[in-house]
């Protein structure tokens, strides 16, 4: 705890400028002469990644802290970066009916939203102390080993991955928002990710801080719209009721968690690949079982995933996916015709974040954008 609050108070020479000139990087050789290393030399082959990160979300700090020490509701917060996780043990459930000293081990798998790069699997205590009146902070830090879930001790795997002290400290602001301060150290094993997703991942904007505030905002932004009496259109009225476009957001929600275990191998959806040989090694073909309580049927799902590469920005490519105008371009399911919006419903201050209902000349099916 003592080295988180640390690193996010401190700026230089802790916290250098980037050499890309995006963010700051942390002085390996300043941070050495400060602390001491918690869990022992890098293991043979890791790699060092670390990230920090400041934001105002719109959540207070209690409520962040409930969430982030709840299991379920972090996940929540979290669909895109998280696939997995749960609490093994609560060692310390905290003092005075608050969270202030909780302590607790827990398991999570960490993903990128591609089949090029491996879910991170972490084991680490995560603690929890309020420092003053409206400031907390939560860290966590690994333990190398760890017995799967239900398992024995006997059943032990080694992890590709370990948390160095990792967190944040919140801030309560007077205007109902807090100010997030967001660190992530992390050490980690490089040979089996793409050598598309390698600067990516080592520059940080696949696992480290920025992409943790940025998930936050969006989804504290969405759940403030949900929980409103009234839901915003973006440009014309619309017959859906508010009761109903709330029932359009969880069900974008659900969506979102569906298409993330579609894409990523976690053992969350117990997934079994497919060796097919005429298959590129870049396309990850995997089949499971539809056994959860959605309200889905029972069945076989059948999953194929890949990444390439495409040379135009990332917004430009973004703008022409969600273009009703053009996704007759690019999608089979609107049966080669311009596709019609009849609702569309804001999600966040950004108004790309969104989820449209819309209409094919075939079929009616949901569209959501983040």
């Amino acid at each position: 705890m003592d080295e988180l609050v640390k690193m996010a108070q401190t700026s230089e020479p802790l916290w250098i400028p980037s050499s890309k000139g995006k963010g700051e990087m942390l002085n390996r050789e300043e941070y050495e002469k400060i602390f001491t290393p918690c869990l022992g030399p890098k293991p043979d082959g890791f790699v060092s990644e670390a990230s920090k990160e400041v934001g105002m979300v719109s959540i207070n700090s209690l409520a962040l802290v409930e969430t982030l020490m709840d299991s379920e509701r972090w996940a929540e917060m979290f669909p895109c970066m998280i696939a997995r996780n749960w609490t093994s043990e609560i060692i310390s459930s905290g003092m005075g009916g608050t969270r202030n000293g909780a302590l607790y081990l827990m398991q999570a798998e960490l993903q990128l939203l591609s089949p090029l790069v491996p879910v991170r699997q972490v084991t680490f205590l995560r603690f929890c102390k309020q420092h003053a009146e409206g400031v907390w902070a939560v860290v966590d830090v690994s333990v190398d080993r760890i017995s799967d879930r239900g398992g024995s001790a006997s059943a032990q795997t080694s992890l590709n991955c370990r948390r160095l002290p990792s967190g944040c400290l919140v801030q309560d602001m007077p205007n109902g928002y807090s100010k997030v301060t967001w660190i992530d150290h992390t050490e980690y094993d490089d040979t089996h990710i793409h050598h598309l997703y390698r600067p990516l991942v080592s520059s940080g904007l696949a696992f480290g801080s920025k992409r943790w505030i940025s998930a936050l905002q969006r989804q504290c932004e969405s759940l403030t719209i949900l929980m409103s009496s009234a839901i915003p259109n973006r440009d014309k009225p619309t017959p859906i009721s508010s009761i109903g476009k709330k029932s359009m957001l969880k069900l974008a929600q659900r969506m979102t968690q569906k298409f993330c275990r579609g894409v990523c191998a976690s053992s969350s959806q117990k997934w079994s690949k497919l060796e097919i040989g005429n298959i590129d090694e870049d396309v990850r073909i995997m089949t499971g079982k539809n056994m959860d309580d959605s309200g889905e049927p029972p069945g076989i799902l059948l999953s194929a995933a890949t990444s390439v590469w495409i040379p135009v920005p990332p917004r430009r490519l973004f703008d022409f996916l969600r273009d009703v105008l053009l996704r007759s371009e690019w999608d089979i399911l609107s049966n080669g015709g311009p596709m019609q919006e009849i609702a569309n419903i804001f999600k966040g201050q950004d108004q790309s974040n969104s989820v449209s209902l819309l209409r094919s000349t075939v079929s009616i099916h949901m569209h959501a954008c983040v």
